[in-house]
């Protein structure tokens, strides 16, 4: 399937990760040319039945202690954290859920933002919907980690297609 995001392991240039129009997650090792005429293709691709079911919108490589793990987000409402060794399926997944008192409401992510000076265990999403929602692991007791931005009148009226954060 058609790539739709696609970033360089900061840890290794030689690898990369991409996401596909499909919801699949794909490692490549540029080091292994295996398609004709020394053209790179998958060494290895995550499980359809057990990737996303919307196009990736965004992937990340995150830190850890292998250099091996990454995250993706997508319109389906999931992040999902893969370990790019054994792509078969996520080790970890959040469905992106408000906390509101009228019914939780699946949040579909359109954009992700990770950087280490953060903090390792937390990420910003962009939605579908226009929210901003802020990820924290290490809160993960506390409604999955998750907390919610930008909601009330006058803010996104739309889709975040690209997210920042201010250093």
């Amino acid at each position: 399937s058609l790539l739709s995001c696609l970033r360089y392991n900061p840890k290794n240039l030689d690898t990369l990760v991409g996401g596909s129009c499909n919801g699949m997650i794909s490692y490549y090792d540029l080091r292994k040319p295996n398609g004709p005429t020394g053209t790179c293709r998958p060494v290895e691709c995550s499980a359809i039945e057990k990737s996303h079911h919307d196009p990736v919108s965004d992937v990340y490589w995150i830190s850890s202690k292998t250099g091996h793990q990454c995250v993706s987000v997508s319109t389906d409402g999931q992040m999902l954290w893969w370990d790019t060794r054994k792509l078969e399926e996520p080790i970890d997944r959040l469905i992106l859920e408000t906390n509101s008192k009228a019914g939780e409401v699946t949040l579909g992510g359109s954009s992700l933002e990770y950087s280490t000076e953060a903090g390792p265990t937390k990420f910003l999403v962009g939605t579908e919907q226009g929210i901003v929602v802020s990820v924290n692991l290490r809160n993960k007791k506390t409604n999955n980690g998750i907390t919610i931005f930008d909601t009330g009148a006058g803010k996104h009226q739309g889709s975040i297609p690209t997210i920042q954060r201010n250093p």
